[in-house]
């Protein structure tokens, strides 16, 4: 059977044919490029995205300041860019990153925003038959 997935198929998405929402943003997952974890979601408009590429630092636009950040400006938690991936529906992108100086993603102090156990909760094991 052909494998219709294989990578060296697959062409580079041109940034412009990205779909943003109403609001012109895109949500960016970022994950640490060494050990695919994933670290914490901002969000890009067209012009986040431009400076990201350009710099190879992840830039975000703050939905509640209603500016840009670049991450680790202030803290010293720069995210250096090693990738960046679209979804399928090119509405979501996917950053893989290598945080520098203290390697922290949250605001809180953790290496990830993503620390919260969902109450109610109980891992079960699922069969697909």
């Amino acid at each position: 059977m052909e494998d219709k997935y294989r990578e060296e198929e697959l062409k580079p998405l041109d940034p412009g044919r990205l779909k943003y929402d109403q609001n012109g943003l895109v949500p960016a997952v970022i994950q640490d490029h060494r050990n695919n974890y994933v670290l914490m979601v901002g969000y890009m408009n067209e012009e986040a995205l431009r400076r990201t590429i350009k710099e190879g630092r992840v830039c975000f636009w703050s939905r509640s300041r209603r500016e840009y950040w670049v991450k680790g400006e202030t803290s010293g938690n720069i995210f250096e860019v090693k990738s960046i991936h679209a979804d399928c529906d090119a509405d979501t992108l996917l950053v893989g990153v290598v945080p520098r100086g203290p390697g922290v993603a949250c605001h809180t102090g953790r290496y990830s925003c993503f620390f919260n156990n969902l109450a109610g909760f109980t891992p079960q094991e699922h069969s697909n038959g």
